[in-house]
């Protein structure tokens, strides 16, 4: 009979003890890192150009806008789902940029509203958009009962940031 030598033994039964303790599931990955910059989150979204002012971004934004209820009204479910997710990248843009201007209080809360406005809108269209068939509201009809309020908000942001397009300051 073949005995192993000590010194194979001990790592040989190290090792599967190892693996038993630890189960086979595979290793988690590491947490982000808290340095992460919006420069190197946007860098994942290389997909779409981002606005450099809030007038280019609201701008951006009207057209957006018109497209996903021009594709709504032709019946173009997945070209429309596609817009409505455009539509939620550039909110995401308009948050970081009006965050970066120096503003009134009362000027960035009323833009910070109609941004919520917006993004409130925009999910609700989403959820519509994703549903099962059958199952909630058609995205048309969502459409249509949000329109005013998607309106009401995109002209608050055209009243107070449409400014000079160079700088994106306000009126």
């Amino acid at each position: 009979m073949i005995r192993p030598s000590t010194a194979l033994l001990f790592p040989s039964l190290a090792l599967a003890a190892g693996w038993i303790a630890g189960g086979c599931a595979p290793a988690a990955k590491p947490a982000a890192s808290a340095a992460k910059t919006a420069a190197n989150d946007h860098a994942g979204h290389a997909d779409h150009a981002h606005p450099e002012t809030l007038a280019e971004g609201i701008a951006e934004l009207e057209t957006a806008v018109k497209d996903v209820a021009e594709k709504l009204a032709l019946g173009a479910k997945e070209a429309a789902d596609d817009a409505v997710h455009a539509v939620g990248h550039l909110l995401g843009d308009l948050e970081e940029l009006l965050k970066k201007q120096e503003l009134t209080a009362d000027i960035k809360e009323a833009g910070t509203t109609a941004l919520a406005e917006l993004g409130e809108c925009f999910d609700k269209l989403d959820v519509a958009m994703h549903a099962a068939e059958g199952e909630g509201e058609s995205p048309a009809t969502v459409h249509a009962s949000v329109s005013e309020r998607v309106s009401a908000a995109v002209t608050v942001l055209k009243e107070r940031f449409a400014g000079d397009k160079a700088t994106g300051e306000s009126k």
